[in-house]
C-alpha cells in the first residue's frame, strides 16, 4: 500500500510540475528597472580631431521604463575627469532634432541641419511599458569652444519629460584634438 501511495504521490507532483506554464513575471521585473537610464556613450571614429572639419558622432543607449523622455543635455568639460569644469554646454528640447542655439537662432556656422543634433531609433523589447533607444548625437566641433592639442570629457544627462529624472554618464578624456 505504501508503494502505491507513494507512486500516486511522486505521479501527482510530476503532473504539477510539468503542466505549469512559467510565463514570466513582466511586472514585477518591469518594476525594478531605472524609471531613465544612460547606458553607454561612444563613438567610431578615429581621433584625435580636426576642430574645423570634424562632425563627431556620439552614439549612446538609454532606457526609459513608465516614464517619456525629454530634453537631453551634453556637457564639454575643459579636461581629463569628470569634475572638470564646463566650458560648453549644449541642450536638446527633446531627444529628436537640434539643440536649443539653432532653435533661437544664435548658433553660430549653422548648417541646414545645425551644427548640433539628436536622434534615436527605439529597438525591440519584451516589456511593454519600457523603451529602449539607440541614439546618435552630431557635434560640429568648430561650434564648441575648443582648443587644438587639447583634451576634453563629456557629459550627458537625459532627463524625463515632467522633469523629475535624469540619468547621468560620464566619459572622461573623450575628444582629444589636434
Amino acid at each position: 500500500m505504501k508503494k502505491y501511495i507513494a507512486l500516486m504521490f511522486i505521479g501527482l507532483l510530476t503532473f504539477s510540475i510539468t503542466s505549469c506554464t512559467k510565463d514570466p513575471d513582466i511586472l514585477a521585473s518591469e518594476s525594478k528597472l531605472p524609471a531613465l537610464q544612460l547606458s553607454s556613450l561612444g563613438y567610431q571614429q578615429t581621433g584625435p580631431f580636426i576642430i574645423a572639419s570634424t562632425v563627431l558622432q556620439i552614439n549612446f543607449g538609454a532606457t526609459a521604463t513608465n516614464i517619456d523622455q525629454g530634453a537631453f543635455k551634453l556637457e564639454i568639460l575643459n579636461g581629463t575627469s569628470a569634475t572638470s569644469p564646463v566650458i560648453k554646454t549644449v541642450n536638446f528640447p527633446s531627444w529628436n532634432g537640434k539643440d536649443d542655439s539653432v532653435l533661437s537662432g544664435t548658433a553660430p556656422n549653422t548648417t541646414p541641419n545645425g551644427p548640433q543634433s539628436i536622434s534615436y531609433t527605439l529597438l525591440p523589447t519584451t516589456y511593454p511599458n519600457t523603451k529602449v533607444f539607440a541614439g546618435v548625437i552630431l557635434l560640429k566641433l568648430s561650434s564648441l569652444g575648443l582648443s587644438a592639442a587639447s583634451t576634453y570629457s563629456v557629459r550627458a544627462t537625459a532627463i524625463s519629460a515632467d522633469g523629475t529624472k535624469t540619468s547621468v554618464f560620464t566619459q572622461t578624456s573623450f575628444i582629444k584634438t589636434l
